[in-house]
């Protein structure tokens, strides 16, 4: 349903990050999903 990726878009965009979707190079079926987050210092 996609309901999870919409849930996971969330929670990392809460954190400061950002997702993103590509197509499989070569042709290939499929697809890469991507996230990532931003660095923080230890307290």
């Amino acid at each position: 349903t996609g309901l999870g990726l919409f849930i996971s878009k969330s929670i990392i965009e809460a954190h400061g990050g950002k997702m993103w979707a590509e197509n499989n190079a070569n042709g290939d079926k499929g697809a890469k999903f991507t996230f990532s987050l931003p660095l923080t210092n230890s307290i």
